[in-house]
């Protein structure tokens, strides 16, 4: 028998190899006429944004090219600021979490006038209770540079505070864009280093559905082939970047993680991602590759015969194994899987030094997506999951 609730969808996706030329097709859907881009400065600096304001043509209302990774808050501001300037009716989001957050964000201070306290997520304080967001009046497109975030599909959103070095967490349905672009021919220009590192995100947010105590069948169904499309794609594309076909596999298997992973949730290891990236600066997908393969040496095991799943999922060959034994070789499988990719592999190499690693455990607790945990799992317990890998 299983108990929850399955209510978080994608609400437009269009996917295939050249889709992004569909940008004026969907405005028009919606009703919308002048569309603002934002995106990062590698972004604007490269074909994508040329892509995206060739697609939208006389449609292009402006361009906000300085957004940063984390999405700071101040930046969003200056965003919005120019969004309003311009007259436009549509925010088009080019390039990983960061730019799609910021297009979330834009569309947040329209709504909320910028009083965000009573829309943040403060789970040490009030637990999930906050106030439903008010209609932004905007169309959001987004257009996904990288496989990794699945901001494009969820409705989850972070902002970060560099002087509180705290990341602002929203979630609400009106933050899902109304549409996302998956055309791998945006994700080519990726970075083998950052193909890797946003590809083990969404390694990541399916392994974790696969093992949270809020899991069910039909997002273990999305999971299961999230994790088998990456286990194939993602070496091909960090290994050959203008791999069209492996470019699909990822995007499409990120999409799946997002999905699987809002309505199941996940726990520890994105719990330290976020940690990671409020207080230290570092990309998530830092610690989701490092962490990873411990974390399901410690967790996988709760889920019993299904550990056998996991495994096959990993290319795994389960014959005669009993389930503990699967569970351990699929945690080897990930660990070999994320010691062929060109990114960090211990937490020193990130910077990170054992003082770090008391305080980021005990915030770690504090996060919403703690109580996923398929058991129950104490400040030490993560700080000793921290010691094994720095």
């Amino acid at each position: 028998m299983h108990d929850g609730m399955f209510q978080e969808w994608p609400r437009k996706v269009c996917h295939g190899r050249g889709s992004v030329a569909r940008l004026p097709d969907l405005m028009a859907e919606f009703g919308r006429a002048r569309a603002f881009v934002v995106c990062g400065r590698t972004v604007a600096a490269g074909p994508m944004l040329e892509a995206v304001t060739q697609s939208l043509g006389g449609g292009l209302a402006g361009v906000y090219d300085g957004m940063t990774a984390h999405t700071p808050y101040a930046r969003v501001m200056e965003a919005a600021a120019q969004f309003d300037a311009c007259g436009a009716d549509t925010v088009v989001s080019i390039g990983g979490g960061s730019a799609i957050d910021a297009g979330k964000g834009i569309a947040l201070l329209r709504a909320t006038g910028g009083d965000f306290a009573p829309y943040t997520i403060d789970f040490g304080a009030r637990g999930m209770e906050r106030a439903a967001m008010p209609d932004p009046g905007i169309a959001h497109i987004a257009v996904p540079t990288t496989a990794g975030s699945s901001s494009d599909v969820m409705p989850t959103a972070g902002l970060r505070d560099p002087e509180k070095r705290t990341k602002l967490l929203f979630w609400d349905r009106r933050m899902v864009p109304d549409a996302t672009i998956l055309d791998p021919e945006m994700a080519i220009h990726a970075d083998p280093v950052l193909s890797a590192l946003t590809g083990m995100t969404a390694m990541a947010r399916c392994i974790e559905s696969l093992y949270a105590r809020t899991r069910q069948p039909v997002t273990t169904g999305l999971a299961l082939h999230g994790a088998r499309l990456l286990r194939g794609a993602l070496p091909r594309a960090v290994e050959k970047p203008d791999d069209l076909d492996a470019r699909a596999d990822c995007q499409m298997a990120c999409l799946m993680s997002g999905v699987a992973g809002i309505n199941t949730m996940v726990c520890v290891v994105h719990a330290l991602g976020h940690i990671f990236g409020g207080r230290h600066g570092l990309q998530h997908g830092i610690a989701h590759s490092i962490l990873l393969a411990p974390a399901m040496r410690r967790l996988l095991p709760a889920l019993g015969g299904d550990q056998i799943w996991v495994a096959e999922a990993m290319g795994v060959r389960t014959g005669g194994l009993a389930p503990d034994e699967a569970g351990a070789a699929a945690a080897d499988a990930m660990a070999e899987l994320v010691g062929t990719l060109p990114i960090p592999q211990r937490l020193a190499d990130a910077g990170l030094t054992d003082a770090d690693l008391g305080p980021i455990a005990a915030l770690a607790m504090d996060d919403y997506m703690m109580p996923h945990v398929p058991r129950p799992v104490t400040a030490g317990e993560v700080e000793d999951l921290l010691r094994d890998v720095l």
